[in-house]
């Protein structure tokens, strides 16, 4: 085997790296405040599932969804995290897990309360990566500890009082 043949990475390892290239494309959108750039790592069809439970469709839902918590509630807000784990599922499907955490505006670190765990689903299509599933869950463990358990049951609570109402 010739040394050049020992100097290039894997297969694995190149996609390794774009899969996790995906995620710090999103954090990166995010600290500029771009509803369409936080989109594009994923593909047309890509479902994200926010820490609340909504499910939006494809990039034409995410996007203005993004843009709009940009321009509001997150608006010089930043997203900071990495990721944990990389396992492929096939040559051509990832499983990636993260966690992150959101640094509020004027704030010098990221606020305990909105910190995540986040799965996320990439495949490989006509030789690039994309995302097609995110599923994002605030972190609230329930039973290890009093305040962990006391803010998992005031949220509860909050959601069932001011939440959707069912139809």
């Amino acid at each position: 085997m010739n040394s050049q043949a020992l100097q290039q990475p894997s297969p694995i390892a190149s996609d390794e790296t774009a899969v996790r290239a995906l995620y710090q494309q999103m954090m990166a959108a995010w600290n500029i405040g771009s509803g369409e750039a936080f989109a594009a790592p994923f593909g047309e069809d890509g479902d994200l599932i926010a820490f609340d439970g909504t499910h939006f469709k494809g990039r034409r839902e995410i996007a203005p969804f993004h843009q709009q918590l940009f321009d509001t509630y997150l608006k010089e807000t930043r997203l900071v995290g990495q990721v944990t784990s990389v396992r492929f599922l096939s040559p051509d499907v990832a499983l990636i897990h993260a966690v992150g955490g959101t640094v509020m505006r004027g704030k010098p670190a990221p606020s305990p309360e909105r910190d995540s765990i986040q799965t996320l689903v990439a495949t490989k299509r006509a030789g690039e990566w994309c995302l097609v599933a995110f599923q994002n869950t605030r972190i609230r463990p329930i039973g290890r500890n009093v305040t962990g358990t006391l803010l998992w049951l005031l949220s509860d609570w909050l959601w069932r009082v001011c939440g959707p109402k069912k139809k």
